[in-house]
């Protein structure tokens, strides 16, 4: 019959040899994917990471292992530490190590030390890609070679070349950061893990922001780098460096007291010749032990894992904490180009106003899936504490986004029981699932308000867990107008950098969450400070001209924030000035006046423990910070044409003060050949810990199945059921 095809008997067998070949060839697949998916109940999931690992009676433990420790010296409002990486490796091949973890996002990083044994290679600062450059020919060669840089200013990554088989490296960082203050609690922060970020599609989903500036269509996709899951795009330029992979911590438990790894000790040494009282940890267990003037804290598990932040915090015993403070460092030269450095603290005055500040509050929630677990239940629970904090008067409306944004109201409702109330029900629906799509949930956030309430508030909940972190600070910065925005940080280990640099844009304040017990306390402080009338225009003068400081324009404080300044002026210039700065601002009608004595005769304006001359208080490398801080923001905002000139003053600033910035690294060199050319070098990367409590799918490989490569791979099969159903008759039924 024209148009049939006939088939002969050896024809009908290798049919049906191929299609039988083939479905057990796809079912296998099958497998080695499910087995993918399962990262619970099958620890094999680990091995196809990146990490190589060894087997152990019925377990597995990796060749390269990683733990962490932390030496911290707290002397008022900044903490010095002294940070130690240890990696092992087990296996019996030379390795790279490649680790990237978080830091405080003021994090001013000014030393490195590489330790071999009894050897110590003192580490330099270089411009980066320089660094770089010495890295890569330091590796070639078989030097061990070790190289710290910044991806954000608060997500490093460490990587180390040339590891003999069973050898132990050590890598030392020391750095300063702030210690908070509000409503006269003091609090140290250390992140130990991260939420994987979510990376965004190249092109932003928005009419309004088509030619947004940081969508540049000129920059190639790259292919994925071995130590990331994600690809670089044009809206997220590193993605695959700061998308390390990671593991659940069951993963490890059974050799946690065999080979432990992924954990975490902290010793922190409380500097102050006042009484402490209320010396808590948020999420650890502590030891605490009081020496003179000092206090001595320590975690109480020799093993924590490295799986949720530290937070530490302390007050002073009632009416010690000091009205003002002034924190002073000189230039170690002699020469006319010499400085002095200057912190200065100021708190403003105490008074209780019974005005109401009618007010419209727009809240956003994260329901995306790195929001799993505890994390979507801790901010479920802080909106709904949120809602009866609201005066009847005020209006309020509820934005939600994962992939997709949508809003309870079309536009703000007076918060009245009814409103409320179906407002609670809409929220105890909500789940956690999807992607961290954040920009079109503040770009509708930020659109003008329909009411005529100049008093305007967002209150973003959210766990921070993305990559374009610039291009929301843009977003927010160009469309802010009179709006106040606050960021509330849920989870184990929120990303710390965008949720403050949000606020900070956005002229609010920024506060974590990270028990579930917290809630209530945490949002009653929020919407205390934000009912409140605000220390506005608040101005300084200092004694003398040549003054550089930062910020330079001083933001409005809510009740409870201190002032902080960073100061730099001429050596030469303050000799014979009487040394007094006059601080003037307005606290709703009333305007408020003070002067701070920062002469040596002025210690009764500076904090105990401190002195006006101390040498080396870490003062000038925050000064430094600040300063980066501050050419970062303009080389936001700047033309094409003014980049280049921002990051030329941020390099040469940074290799000023001998700290890492974007633009800067620390490089460490052992002028010793390791291992010899003939020998092959393994780069395996080291993998975090996920949050604790976190149910978010740990993200495969883009180079991997991936979503997309399960759809096309069930469609596949689809097809090979029915071309098996259109020729089982002759296979089957007519096999001559």
């Amino acid at each position: 019959m024209k148009g049939t095809i006939y088939f002969t008997q050896s024809h009908s067998s290798f049919i049906c040899i191929v299609i039988w070949v083939s479905l057990l060839h796809l079912i296998i697949i099958g497998k080695v994917a499910a087995q993918e998916l399962e990262t619970k109940s099958i620890p094999y999931q680990d091995i196809s990471s990146g990490s190589l690992y060894f087997k152990s009676n019925n377990s597995y433990f990796p060749a390269l292992t990683q733990n962490s420790n932390y030496q911290v010296n707290v002397n008022g409002l900044l903490a010095r530490v002294n940070f130690t990486q240890t990696f092992k490796n087990s296996s019996n091949d030379f390795l790279e190590a490649v680790y990237v973890f978080p830091l405080i996002d003021d994090a001013a990083v000014d030393s490195m030390v590489m330790e071999i044994g009894k050897r110590r290679i003192i580490g330099k600062i270089k411009e980066k890609h320089q660094a770089q450059k010495l890295y890569r020919k330091a590796k070639k060669q078989g030097k061990k070679v070790s190289l710290v840089s910044e991806q954000r200013p608060n997500l490093f990554i460490t990587k180390i070349a040339n590891i003999a088989p069973g050898e132990i490296i050590k890598i030392s960082l020391s750095y300063l950061q702030s210690v908070a203050l509000n409503d006269e609690t003091f609090a140290l922060r250390i992140p130990l893990t991260l939420t994987p970020r979510y990376i965004p599609l190249p092109q932003i989903n928005s009419s309004e922001d088509k030619g947004h500036p940081y969508i540049d269509n000129s920059v190639k996709i790259s292919k994925i780098k071995s130590h990331g899951w994600a690809m670089n795009n044009a809206r997220v330029t590193d993605a695959s460096e700061i998308t390390p992979f990671q593991k659940r911590d069951e993963t490890i438990n059974s050799q946690k007291n065999t080979n432990p790894q992924q954990t975490v000790t902290i010793a922190i040494n409380l500097n102050s010749s006042f009484p402490l009282t209320q010396v808590i940890s948020r999420y650890h267990k502590i030891n605490k032990m009081q020496f003179k003037d000092n206090l001595s804290i320590t975690l109480a598990d020799k093993n924590t894992l490295l799986n949720q932040d530290f937070v530490l915090q302390w007050k002073l015993t009632q009416g010690k904490v000091p009205k003002a403070a002034f924190f002073q460092q000189s230039d170690h030269g002699q020469t006319q180009n010499d400085y002095q450095y200057g912190l200065l603290m100021l708190m403003p005055p105490k008074r209780v106003h019974a005005q109401i500040i009618t007010k419209e509050v727009v809240y956003i929630i994260d329901t995306s899936g790195s929001m799993g677990g505890v994390a979507i239940r801790q901010a479920k629970q802080s909106l709904i504490t949120a809602l009866d904090f609201l005066n009847p008067n005020d209006s309020f409306n509820i934005i939600f986004f994962n992939d997709d944004t949508q809003s309870i109201f079309r536009y703000s409702k007076l918060a009245n029981t009814g409103n409320i109330a179906q407002a609670k029900h809409w929220l105890s629906n909500l789940t956690a699932g999807g992607g961290t799509n954040m920009y079109p949930a503040i770009e509708r956030a930020l659109q003008p308000s329909q009411s005529d309430n100049s008093y305007r508030q967002i209150v973003f909940i959210t766990d921070g867990s993305v990559g374009n972190e610039d291009e929301l600070f843009d977003l927010i910065d160009r469309k802010l107008a009179k709006t106040r925005l606050h960021t509330i940080g849920i989870g184990s280990a929120p990303n710390g950098y965008f949720m403050s640099q949000a606020a900070k844009i956005g002229r609010g304040t920024y506060r974590y969450i990270g028990s579930i017990n917290e809630v209530n306390g945490q949002m009653t402080e929020l919407f205390s400070q934000i009912s409140k009338p605000l220390m506005k225009n608040i101005e300084l003068t200092w004694p003398i001209e040549q003054v550089e400081m930062f910020p330079q324009e001083i933001p409005d404080l809510y009740f409870g924030q201190p002032l902080l300044i960073s100061a730099r002026w001429p050596k030469d210039v303050d000799k014979g000035i009487k040394q007094v700065i006059n601080v003037s601002g307005k606290l709703a009608s009333t305007t408020w006046q003070e002067q701070v004595d920062i002469t040596n005769g002025g210690k009764e304006n500076v904090k105990e423990g401190s002195s006006a001359n101390v040498v080396d208080n870490g003062v000038s490398q925050w000064w430094a910070r600040e300063k980066i801080n501050h050419l970062t923001l303009l080389h936001r905002r700047s033309s094409a044409q003014n980049k280049a000139e921002r990051e030329f003053q941020i390099t040469q600033l940074a290799l000023k003060h001998q700290i890492v910035s974007p633009y800067t690294s620390f490089i460490a060199i052992e002028e010793v050949v390791s291992r010899k050319t003939n020998r092959l070098l393994q780069s395996k990367s080291v993998k975090n810990l996920m949050p604790k409590g976190s149910t978010q799918v740990i993200p495969l490989a883009n180079t991997a199945l991936g979503v997309v490569g399960y759809f096309y791979f069930g469609l596949m099969l689809i097809l090979v059921a029915i071309f098996i159903q259109i020729l089982a008759k002759t296979c089957f039924l007519n096999p001559s």
